[in-house]
């Protein structure tokens, strides 16, 4: 298997990288609303960090950053095919959509979701055993200039605020911050994220991504903090491909405080055949365990076949 993951690596580095400014040029402009040297600077700034940070966003229908920009409709369908090496194969498949009601209002929107959260799972992955389907309702209370602010309530039942704040440090360096309240049954919950991207070249983006999440249970009568902190590099192929290299940890604080996950992996994605038709292949490599337990170490690849519709 290890064989394996290694023969997909040195195969997708021998692919060529072309640029791609064209792809997203339109997409990253930016205009300033009036004339304020402190205006010009920042949508200068955003402009040029734009190009690629977009591009692989939207390419890899990156939930947590893209959700600001998705004013329209959006039908996500993911067929994971997954091989273990020690729990053997397994299939899995969600659907995320977003469906605007103009009719009702342009800022609401029916969500169907399979995760029922910001998608972090992929980065940092958790159990089967939380991810769960749910449909509700999204208010975009506020998505102008640095900030948006919206409002999700699913018939889980769950409720959530999100605040999202965005601001370019640099032609090269941008900060995200996602701040989350929510109430999810019988648990009370907040989380804090923070996203530094780092345009290297016009093909490579660099993302740090570090999280903290407090969660109290009501039955349980006690408070558990979870964290992680990884890495993705985005790499670009042509306007139908791209790759991404991740590794990342987390940590738990229940019943002590302990890493809980590491791991690396890749994916490479490719749309074929149709604009709303991509496969993606994923080698992956996991290092997990429970408290006072040596790691398990487990490799596992995952072919998914999507089919995505978007309509802004």
């Amino acid at each position: 298997m290890r064989s394996v993951l290694l023969a997909l690596t040195f195969l997708f580095s021998l692919s060529s990288t072309p640029s791609f400014a064209q792809d997203s040029e339109e997409k990253c402009l930016s205009k300033p609303s009036d004339d304020r040297a402190l205006n010009k600077a920042y949508h200068y700034l955003n402009t040029k960090f734009c190009q690629p940070a977009v591009w692989f966003d939207n390419f890899f229908v990156d939930e947590r950053i893209t959700e600001n920009a998705r004013a329209g409709t959006s039908v996500r369908w993911k067929n994971d095919f997954t091989y273990f090496e020690i729990d053997g194969f397994k299939y899995d498949t969600k659907l995320d959509a977003k469906f605007n009601l103009p009719r009702v209002n342009q800022r609401i929107k029916l969500v169907i979701e399979s995760d029922g959260e910001d998608d972090l799972f992929d980065l940092f992955p958790r159990s089967a055993e939380e991810l769960e389907s749910s449909i509700g309702v999204r208010y975009d209370w506020i998505r102008k200039g640095y900030s948006s602010f919206n409002f999700k309530a699913t018939f889980r039942p769950s409720i959530e605020a999100r605040y999202q704040f965005t601001y370019p440090l640099t032609i090269n360096n941008t900060l995200r911050i996602t701040q989350k309240v929510y109430q999810k049954k019988k648990v009370t919950g907040e989380s804090t994220q923070f996203d530094l991207d780092f345009a290297l070249t016009k093909n490579f983006l660099l993302r740090w991504t570090s999280f903290a999440e407090y969660n109290w249970d009501y039955d349980d009568r006690e408070g558990i903090w979870d964290m992680g902190t990884g890495f993705t590099l985005y790499q670009y192929l042509s306007k139908t491909q791209a790759m991404n290299y991740v590794v990342s940890t987390t940590a738990t604080d229940d019943p002590g405080l302990f890493i809980n996950n590491t791991l690396i992996g890749m994916t490479y994605r490719h749309n074929i055949l149709f604009s709303w038709l991509y496969y993606e292949i994923t080698p992956e490599y996991n290092w997990y365990r429970d408290y006072k337990e040596d790691f398990i170490e487990e490799a596992s690849i995952r072919f998914r076949l999507e089919i995505l519709f978007n309509n802004f």
